[in-house]
Order: C-alpha cells, then structure tokens, then sequence
C-alpha cells in the first residue's frame, strides 16, 4: 500500500483557503460592504415607526466553517448575511431585499435579484458577495425567499449561525475537526475540476459538507494514509445516499439524490439540480471512489499520487518515484539499458 499521507498534507497546505480573520484583502471588502449598506439605509425606518431600519453581520458558508478553497479562476465567493431589526409583520420580505439592492447597486458593482440572496457582482474585482437578508424576528430569524418577478415573496425560518455550529461541532477533538475539514476540501478541489460551473451542473458545496460531516467519524492518525481512509469513508456514504428514480422524460432509470438541512428551513440542499445532473453527480461519484480505491490499493507512491491527480489535478504533489530510483543502477547497461 502506498504511504501518501506527506503528499496530502502538501496539498491541503496548496488548496486551503484562508478565514475572514486571516485574510485581511477579503475582510476588508466585506466590511466595506456592510459600511456602504448601513450609509444607504441611515435615513430608513422601519415603516409606520420612528425606529431606525439597523441590521447585524453575520458571515456565512465556508469562511464561517472554515471549509474554502481557493478558486481555480480567481473569483472570490463571499457569503454574509444582513439581520435586520424587524418582526415578518413590519416587512414584506421582496421590500426589504429590494431596499437591499437598491443601497448597493452604484458604483462598480451590479446587484443581482436571486432566490435565497442578493449576488453583488464587481466589474473590476476578482471577487462577488451572496448576501442574504434575513429579519431578527424576535429572535427567530428568518430569510427573505424568492425571486424578483416570482409569486414566491416569503419569509423562510432559517438558522444560519446554527448551520455552521452544526458543522464546526463534528468532534471535540482538534486533530478529528482539521480531518474532516481537510475532507471536505478534497472534495471540493474534485469538484471544481469534474463539473462544469455553469448553471446547476455542479452540486452545491453545502450539500458536500453536509454529507462529510454526517459520514466523518474516527481519526485514524495510526494509518500512514488517514485521510484517504477518511475520504473514502465519505466518498462510499455519499454514494449510498443515492437511490433510483425513474425519469418519465427518457424513460429510464436515473440515480437521484435528496439531503435536507439539519436546521430550519430544512430544504433539499440539491433541490437545484435536474434529474439528469443528479444522475451524472452519481457517475462521478463512483469514478471517484473507483479511483480512491485504486490508489488505497496501489503500492508505488508515484503511481498512487499520478492516480490522485487525476483526481484533483496537478496541485496534488507526485510522490518520489522511489522503485524507479532503487532500479536505475540495474537498467543503465546491459540488454535493458
């Protein structure tokens, strides 16, 4: 069996993408964000009221998990969230988003009107910010849910910061919460380079991390290649949350996928994604553990890791070529030279 586990930690180390508080460029723009939102709304009060429209910061996805990676194209993903002072009753959730949108759309930046958020998109910057806009509710938070132009204008009850408590508590132990860290990571250095980005062909980080944290479970620090002992633990669960559905559009069989959220509002983290995308996540799901496999199996070192960058591309290191360098004296002459 090859001993890779030098190899995945040089490639963790190339792939890891800084927290908020580690990466002064990214928490600078986010702050400068929340400061313009709060210059835009200082005259707004909640209506029918001379109380002050304020909100609270909340960040959100793999910073605030600690999960990111950083992009293969350079484009930064940000995502926060506004709480704003206000029961469901004091505002129509469209209204408010829209209140949003206007505060942000100047300048360089073009605000896009989406479902679960608000995408502000930068001409110039390598970056864009999801900002969700949520109402404090008496502290039963909730989301503004809906597209722009859609009958679909409601308030969701949402737990964001319980999501991500949900995720940092995998274990109490430090070494076991870097592992599974590290495992989802992988997986979304997998992801980014089997799927295309476009549209809803890719499934959504969130629905990886879940998944990895309900499947992680011991460290096997005795394993000179725990984590891809860990990963293929994953990797095997994920494959088994898949069960058969029949697509009446074809006519055949495809493999489909459901996994809801472990807090409020529960939905479908895959809800996006077609029948037929579901089915190719299932594909590449058992290339992957197929290959994964093949690596836990394969002896050479060199082999293994060439397997891995097939895997997740050249930012995985090659091991030393360790066999081809013990045989080298015995092949410069002679009838094999």
């Amino acid at each position: 069996m090859a001993k890779l586990q030098k190899e995945f930690g040089k490639f963790h180390e190339e792939i890891k993408l800084k927290k908020f508080d580690e990466n002064k460029d990214l928490r600078e723009k986010r702050d400068l964000l929340f400061k313009d939102l709060r210059e835009g709304l200082k005259d707004k009060n909640i209506p029918g009221t001379t109380k002050k429209l304020t909100f609270r910061e909340i960040n959100q996805g793999s910073y605030s998990m600690n999960t990111g990676i950083k992009p293969q194209n350079e484009d930064y993903d940000i995502d926060i969230g506004a709480v704003f002072n206000i029961t469901n009753d004091e505002y129509n959730s469209a209204e408010l988003k829209k209140l949003v949108r206007d505060a942000l759309n100047k300048g360089n930046r073009t605000v896009v009107y989406n479902r679960p958020c608000l995408t502000v998109e930068y001409k110039t910057e390598d970056y864009h910010v999801d900002l969700a806009v949520y109402s404090e509710n008496n502290d039963d938070i909730h989301i503004a849910w809906g597209k722009e132009f859609s009958s679909e204008k409601i308030w969701y009850k949402s737990e964001p910061e319980e999501l991500t408590t949900w995720v940092s508590d995998v274990s109490t132990v430090d070494d076991e919460s870097a592992q599974f860290r590290r495992s989802v990571r992988y997986l979304k250095k997998w992801k980014e380079k089997h799927f295309s980005a476009s549209g809803n062909n890719a499934p959504p980080s969130i629905g990886l991390t879940i998944q990895a944290r309900k499947a992680f479970s011991s460290y096997a620090a005795y394993d000179n290649n725990y984590d891809l002992t860990a990963l293929i633990r994953v990797v095997t669960y994920i494959k088994q949350e898949f069960s058969s559905k029949y697509d009446s559009d074809s006519e055949v069989w495809k493999e489909s996928i459901s996994v809801a959220l472990p807090v409020q509002p529960y939905k479908n983290v895959y809800y996006k994604m077609s029948l037929t995308q579901q089915d190719n996540f299932y594909n590449k799901i058992c290339d992957l553990l197929e290959l994964l496999e093949a690596v836990d199996a394969e002896e050479s070192d060199f082999e293994a890791s060439k397997l891995l960058q097939k895997i997740f591309g050249t930012d995985f290191p090659l091991a030393d070529d360790i066999r081809a360098s013990e045989k080298a004296p015995y092949v410069t002459t002679g009838q094999n030279a």
